[in-house]
């Protein structure tokens, strides 16, 4: 059911789509609603404001998100930021396509047919598939939707690639099994292959370095050409083959000119070494898209993702610093504070958001220095707020910080505040 009412969503079932496809979205919503599943989808009725926060709240809400594919949700922008938002969060999500997958593949992203080529499609662009195939996804869904909190992918039978990294994990949730049945029943052609899954011969580092403890980037990378160049150029394409080393590169060996084989061994993290990277890319599309984003989705993930210290992350926060969106700036002055806490520039960036022309702004440097338990230049900038600024709020939140810095400066200010209180109440003390 389409939820046209400003408060919270929660629901179980979150229904992705381009407005095209309005009819069939009402159609497949009904079959899932029989089956006693809370489902929202765009009310197309609804305010664009109030349908941007209802959105943010049913992706990050659901259990299961369901994204209808077609040659016009393929290229809506609206459509590809849901399902990187999706992806992560904790929702488990299944592609419905209503287009044979041969008429889609040319109109997908790149990155889109990186973040859906490890998840089983579920096709109905015929009448007889909607009888045929929604019941079966419907089932599939299930699983997710009545699985306790917590309950992990082994105790219900399904299976789950989690993607791991600095501090984040995302959920890639298929089943095989699904996919071999489809595959039975359907033209090869119609099911998404995915030649990123090939056995490899062995462990790569082993195939090609041997006992080495560790080899030169520039041979790493040579070999992985030599390798995996052909695969991922024909899965997906030459751009994409250097995205891959560069992701490699950057955030995987850390820029080093030499790969150490234990660095290498706990990223593989007993996985193939092209699978683990493969997730790993997904995981940075996702995100990547996610704060490219210009909608209202984006205050809720930044606040959500400021917990994680995934280089793309902080990188992300840092660019909105400057965001024309005062909100924007507010929310990624805090979470920066969280994601950023171990970088030693991530105080001077938060101390000139001090100076914006912005109260909120203001008070988030504030806060976020206070968080961050700055001292030295920090407090004495803190201190200038506090004393100067002309918004009372701003001034509170200055005071605030300076509580949980406790440096010397800090708690010299803390001390006249006490005194201009205590003073203060005396004064308003009636005269005997």
């Amino acid at each position: 059911m389409a939820a046209s009412k400003v408060e919270k969503i929660d629901c179980d079932v979150m229904i992705s789509f381009s407005s095209a496809d309005f009819s069939t979205v009402k159609r497949i919503a009904d079959s899932f609603t029989k089956e006693k599943m809370k489902v929202w989808h765009a009310d197309l009725e609804t305010d664009q404001k109030t349908l941007d926060r209802q959105r943010g709240e049913a992706i990050l809400s659901c259990k299961v998100f369901v994204i209808l594919l077609s040659e016009k949700s393929a290229q809506d922008a609206q459509c590809q930021d849901e399902l990187a938002l999706a992806y992560i969060s904790n929702s488990s999500i299944f592609p419905v396509s209503l287009s044979r997958y041969r008429d889609l593949a040319p109109l997908l992203d790149g990155g889109i047919k990186l973040m859906l080529a490890k998840i089983n499609w579920t096709f109905i662009f015929k009448e007889d598939h909607f009888h045929s195939n929604v019941p079966p996804l419907i089932t599939a869904m299930k699983t997710h939707i009545d699985k306790p909190a917590g309950e992990s992918e082994a105790e219900t039978g399904g299976q789950s690639d989690v993607v791991l990294f600095h501090g984040m994990n995302i959920h890639v949730t298929f089943d095989r099994q699904s996919r071999n049945e489809l595959q039975e029943n359907e033209d090869s052609e119609e099911q998404p292959s995915n030649e990123m899954e090939e056995q490899e011969t062995g462990d790569f580092w082993e195939r090609n370095f041997g006992k080495s403890t560790e080899v030169s980037w520039d041979d790493f990378k040579r070999q992985f050409i030599v390798d995996y160049g052909e695969r991922i150029t024909r899965q997906y394409s030459l751009d994409k083959q250097n995205f891959f080393i560069n992701l490699m590169y950057r955030d995987v060996f850390g820029l080093s000119k030499r790969v150490v084989r234990s660095v290498y061994k706990q990223f593989c993290d007993n996985k193939g070494f092209l699978e683990r990277l493969q997730e790993y890319a997904i995981g940075y599309y996702a995100m990547r898209e996610v704060f490219s984003m210009d909608s209202t989705l984006r205050l809720s993930t930044i606040q959500s993702l400021g917990k994680y210290s995934f280089p793309p992350v902080v990188s992300a926060l840092t660019d909105m610093l400057e965001d024309d969106d005062a909100n924007i700036r507010a929310v990624a002055t805090i979470a920066l504070a969280k994601s950023g806490k171990t970088q030693k520039n991530t105080v001077e960036k938060i101390i000139k958001q001090l100076d914006d022309k912005d109260r909120l702004v203001r008070e988030s440097g504030c806060l976020a220095l206070g968080y961050l338990k700055a001292t030295g230049k920090a407090e004495q900038a803190v201190v200038d707020v506090w004393k100067n600024d002309a918004i009372k709020s701003v001034r509170e939140a200055a005071e605030l910080a300076l509580n949980r810095m406790g440096g010397e400066l800090a708690q010299e200010c803390i001390n006249v505040t006490k005194v201009l209180t205590a003073e203060m109440a005396f004064l308003h003390e009636p005269t005997k």
